[in-house]
C-alpha cells in the first residue's frame, strides 16, 4: 500500500520554533532542516547558522582547528554516526557517537589522555547542530573546556585533504571528494521520490538505524532496509544493484547521513540513484501532512 495525498505547502516557521526545533533535533542527534544551498560561507562575516541559536557554546573555525591540529594541542572527536565516521572523518579523529548512553565518560575518557588538551567536537557541517548538543551535554556534566568546529568534515575534507581519511585511508586528493553540486543533483523531493518509488523496476533501500525503525515503512513493496552500519548485508545488497538497471532511490531518518552513503554508491560503481530530500521525515512533512 503506498501514500499518494495530495501535494502541501510546507509551512512557514517562526524563529522561535526554529530554535526549539534546532535543540529537539539535536537532542536526537539530528540535524535541523535549513537549506545549506541557501548558504553562503564566502560572504563577508558569515557564520555557521548554528551559532545564533547555540550563542553560548564556544566555537572553533576551521583555521583555528587545522592550527591546534597541526600542533598536537587537542582532543578531536567526531560525534556523527559510526558509519559517517568509517567512511569520511578527520585523520586521527576519535569517534564518540553523540546518542552513545555512555557518551560523556567516553568523551572524558579520551580528554584523560592528555587532560592538558581541550575538546574539539565536529559533525556534518553547517546545518548540523550536534556539535553544539555536544558541548552542551559537557557542560551540564560540568566539563567545559569543549568547542565544536561547526563547518564540519565535509569544508575540513576540502580544505585539508592531506589530514582527512576516506575508508580509513589517508592522504586523500581534493578529486576523491563529491562536490556539493553533485549531491544536491542526486536530491529529488519527497513527492517525486514516492511517484518513482512506486515504478515496477524500483528499489528502494531504506539506511535507517535499528533505533530509527520503530517508524513504519514507507514503500512497503519495493522497499529494503538494510541500516548503513550492516556492511556484509549492504555490500550483498549493492553488488544486486549494480548488477541491475533498476534505479536505486534511497532514504535515511532526516536527509543526511545521505551525504556520507553516496561515497558508498560511487565505491560500488553505482550510478543509477537518488535520495530523498528530507529523508523520512521530510516525507513526513510533505506528504502525508
Amino acid at each position: 500500500m503506498f501514500f499518494k495525498p495530495a501535494r502541501l505547502p510546507l509551512a512557514l516557521v517562526s524563529a522561535g520554533l526554529l530554535a526549539f526545533s534546532a535543540h529537539a533535533a539535536a537532542s536526537a542527534g539530528e540535524a535541523v532542516e535549513i537549506d545549506e544551498s541557501e548558504l553562503d560561507p564566502d560572504a563577508e562575516g558569515y557564520e555557521p547558522p548554528g551559532r545564533s541559536i547555540y550563542f553560548y557554546v564556544d566555537t572553533y573555525d576551521l583555521e583555528e582547528l587545522a592550527d591546534k591540529y597541526a600542533r598536537d594541542e587537542v582532543h578531536v572527536i567526531d560525534v556523527r554516526t559510526r558509519y559517517e565516521y568509517d567512511t569520511l572523518r578527520i585523520d586521527g579523529a576519535h569517534h564518540v557517537s553523540l546518542d552513545d548512553e555512555d557518551f560523556v565518560d567516553k568523551v572524558l575518557e579520551i580528554h584523560q589522555e592528555d587532560p592538558d588538551k581541550p575538546v574539539a567536537f565536529y559533525c556534518r557541517g553547517h546545518t548540523c547542530f550536534m556539535g553544539y548538543q555536544a558541548v552542551e551535554r559537557m557542560k551540564a556534566a560540568g566539563f567545559d573546556d569543549a568547542r565544536t568546529m561547526d563547518y564540519g568534515v565535509f569544508d575540513w575534507a576540502e580544505n585539508y585533504p592531506e589530514d582527512t581519511a576516506l575508508f580509513g585511508e589517508a592522504p586523500i586528493e581534493q578529486a576523491d571528494l563529491i562536490d556539493f553540486n553533485e549531491f544536491r543533483d542526486r536530491l529529488l523531493p519527497p513527492m517525486e521520490f514516492s511517484e518513482r518509488a512506486q515504478q515496477d523496476n524500483a528499489r528502494v533501500l531504506d539506511i535507517r538505524r535499528p533505533f530509527e525503525q520503530d517508524q513504519v515503512g514507507l514503500f512497503l513493496n519495493s522497499e529494503t532496509n538494510i541500516p548503513a552500519s550492516e556492511s556484509d548485508a549492504l555490500s550483498e545488497y549493492l553488488e544486486q544493484v549494480r548488477d541491475s538497471d533498476a534505479p536505486l532511490l534511497v532514504y535515511d531518518i532526516t536527509g543526511h547521513e545521505i551525504k556520507a552513503f553516496q561515497y558508498t554508491l560511487e565505491e560500488y560503481g553505482i550510478d543509477n540513484y537518488y535520495f530523498m530530500e528530507g529523508g523520512f521525515k521530510g516525507f513526513q512533512e510533505e506528504v502525508l501532512q
